[in-house]
């Protein structure tokens, strides 16, 4: 039973170191993997650091590539750019050259065309003015000479006027006190209306005005009759031009006035015969003129003084038409009521007017001249001079009308003044304008 034992405690020593050894073992052996683990971790890092370093050192070499390479695309995008912006200036420089080129070659045919227009605008207009004086050179007078003496001595009334009077109004407190005078007598005019009442009452307004004034002054006296008569002459012409019948009664304030102050009737027909040069008769169409100087000496109006352009022949006729009526209704004024002065400038200087111009040449405005006249004085010239009369209608009738120079412009009174009087020697009647007493202008 002992002996049992000690094998049993034999059994177990042996047992138990047997177990020791193997533990021993086993612990040796996981030291040994866990060392070839360690190893193998260290192997592997030593391949990964050794790697990474070598990525790095690839990473830093690219980057410093890309960065050169970005810098040259860089270096050479802006030098793309530079040069597109200078070929673009080039382009801009090279078109505006072309443009401003080709302005100034239209802007220098533009020129040469107006040149060449101009040009040949004065050869037609020296064509048509040397068309027009050879015409007018196979005309025997451009004036009558009986008339032109007449209007010498109108005119040197303007003359002196000119000389003596006009001078003292460069004195501005002289001016001003004259024309604070003048300012009523044109206020009096404007109010002048196709009544004799009325005609009446701003005569003996203006009369005693104007006497007012020479009891005071002769020089200022004088001033005021020549503006009196260029604001009546300028009133009366605007008004007979719309209303013919008018001319009747701006002649009977000229006769009042006329007879009641003699120089202002000198002054208005000194005034008249230089508005109207056809009452002379005179037609300035002499050789060595050009037309623009003909129609200055006509008297045609400037409708724009800056250009110098001369109103329409239409317009010109018109007007010194109303001019030609004014004279007529002047000339045969007579005495209408008991208080009425005799007519200081009556129908025998109507009867040498007509004389006159039909000793002279007609022009295109001369039918149109004689009917306006003929309308209103035609009567009282062959109630004055029944057998002269009807002979110098029998003048105009055969021998002026028919070598007038027909016009657009005269086409009118031409056949007008043809039919006028062909009712006059088929009736023996001659008609003449009615007078409207009470319209009121």
């Amino acid at each position: 039973m002992k002996m049992s034992n000690e094998n049993k405690r034999v059994h177990v020593d042996t047992s138990y170191h047997k177990k020791q050894q193997h533990k021993n073992k086993i612990e040796a052996f996981k030291k040994m993997k866990v060392e070839e683990q360690r190893k193998k971790a260290e192997e592997s890092m030593a391949i990964i650091r050794t790697t990474l370093s070598r990525l790095e050192l690839q990473y830093n070499g690219e980057e410093k590539n890309l960065d050169t390479e970005y810098n040259t695309q860089l270096e050479e995008s802006r030098k793309r750019v530079r040069e597109a912006i200078q070929t673009d200036k080039e382009k801009l420089k090279k078109e505006k050259a072309e443009k401003e080129a080709l302005v100034k070659a239209q802007k220098e045919k533009e020129q040469k065309d107006i040149a060449e227009k101009q040009k040949a605008e004065a050869e037609a207009k020296a064509q048509k003015e040397k068309e027009e004086k050879a015409r007018l050179q196979a005309k025997s007078s451009a004036a009558s000479i009986s008339g032109l003496e007449l209007y010498k001595t109108y005119i040197k009334k303007l003359d002196h006027y000119k000389q003596h009077y006009k001078p003292k109004l460069q004195d501005a407190k002289y001016r001003s006190t004259v024309f604070k005078e003048r300012m009523p007598i044109k206020r009096f005019l404007k109010q002048l209306q196709f009544k004799t009442e009325v005609v009446d009452q701003r005569y003996v307004a203006i009369r005693d005005r104007l006497l007012a004034v020479k009891t005071q002054s002769e020089d200022a006296f004088n001033i005021l009759l020549n503006c009196t008569a260029k604001d009546f002459l300028k009133q009366a012409r605007s008004e007979i031009s719309s209303i013919s019948w008018g001319a009747y009664f701006y002649a009977r304030f000229a006769m009042l006035l006329g007879a009641a102050i003699p120089e202002f009737m000198e002054y208005l027909l000194a005034r008249l015969y230089k508005r109207c040069p056809y009452l002379i008769p005179e037609y300035h169409d002499e050789s060595g003129l050009s037309l623009d100087q003909v129609k200055a000496k006509q008297r045609f109006e400037y409708v724009d003084n800056d250009k110098k352009e001369f109103q329409t022949v239409d317009m010109h006729y018109l007007y010194q038409y109303a001019y030609v009526m004014f004279y007529a209704a002047l000339v045969q004024m007579t005495p209408q009521l008991a208080s009425d002065p005799q007519n200081p400038h009556g129908i025998e200087n109507g009867w040498l007017w007509l004389a006159r111009i039909c000793n002279v040449p007609p022009r295109a405005i001369t039918p149109g001249l004689v009917y306006s006249f003929l309308q209103i004085a035609g009567r009282p010239l062959l109630n004055a001079y029944p057998r002269q009369s009807i002979k110098v209608f029998q003048l105009i009738r055969a021998d002026m009308l028919p070598v007038a120079p027909k016009s657009r412009e005269n086409a009118s009174p031409l056949n007008e003044l043809g039919r006028f009087l062909d009712d006059f020697f088929r009736t023996g009647q001659m008609d003449k304008m009615p007078e409207k007493a009470e319209t009121k202008v």
